[in-house]
């Protein structure tokens, strides 16, 4: 996208390198690289596990030997979705709901086609099989969308495994202003413990500077909507609790005072009839 930060990251340093900043530097070539190892990734989409119980599990195994949580690990490994191969990319992208609709950085998982080495048969067509313009059959994907996070959102980039990335984002749907939450948004695994390593300090290095960039980052989120929406259902329900009770007490007064209008009528004619 033209004219975003990470486009004009790449376009001064290309054409004057000589006066970008130190940060700026490291941050564009943290960019390139990022960009160069996440050509082809695996996206784990099993079920999310706790990141904390993998990390305890592993401390206990190097201390105690074997353990229930490194037998859960292997248990898990053994219930997973195979992974998706996918392309991890930072880029430009614009969100009316972010920046007001300016240019962000945006981490975005995209999922490849993946072309299997079997050749069609017969029945393929009839099954269903969709079949790629080589002749191989395609296989489907675990995960079929496309993964967007916005830089600012990432909290936390745990490494777990031999070769296994976690990203941790804040929970924009979270309603609990008082307790913020995090959420695991994405497992990838790479070819090589290297290759993570990498990745995993790119992105670290890019998280801080967007953070050097622009601290403060304009955004609707989803979350404020739910509260704005409770709050506002909370006070018309309250306006229509006073209203009912304000029409009870208003009928209330005017029996009252028919009553003490009828006895004072009644009186008046009682005392009309003893003067007679």
């Amino acid at each position: 996208m033209v004219g975003g930060p990470l486009f004009t990251l790449r376009l001064w340093g290309l054409f004057c390198p000589c006066i970008q900043k130190d940060e700026d530097k490291s941050a564009r070539q943290s960019l390139m690289q990022l960009n160069e190892l996440g050509a082809r990734v695996d996206w784990h989409t099993s079920p999310k596990r706790n990141v904390g119980a993998l990390a305890t599990g592993f401390v206990q195994s190097l201390f105690g030997g074997r353990s229930s949580s490194t037998t859960s690990i292997s248990q898990s490994h053994t219930d997973e979705k195979p992974p998706t191969p996918a392309q991890l990319r930072l880029v430009d992208a614009t969100k009316d709901s972010i920046n007001w609709g300016e240019p962000y950085p945006e981490l975005q998982l995209i999922p490849l086609p993946q072309t299997s080495q079997q050749q069609p048969q017969p029945d393929d067509a009839v099954a269903g099989g969709p079949v790629s313009p080589l002749g191989g059959l395609m296989k489907q994907n675990a995960m079929s969308y496309q993964l967007d996070i916005p830089l600012h959102h990432i909290v936390k980039i745990e490494s777990i495994e031999p070769t296994m990335l976690v990203i941790i984002t804040k929970d924009v749907h979270s309603t609990n202003e008082n307790a913020p939450t995090e959420k695991e948004a994405a497992r990838i695994s790479f070819p090589s413990s290297d290759t993570r390593d990498t990745v995993s300090l790119d992105l670290k290095v890019l998280v801080e500077w967007n953070k050097q960039r622009q601290p403060d980052i304009e955004e609707d989120m989803p979350a404020t909507g739910i509260r704005q929406r409770a709050q506002k259902a909370a006070h018309f329900a309250k306006r229509e609790i006073e209203m009912r009770e304000k029409k009870r007490e208003r009928e209330k007064r005017k029996s009252q005072h028919m009553q003490g209008g009828a006895g004072l009528k009644y009186t008046a004619m009682a005392m009309a009839n003893q003067s007679k």
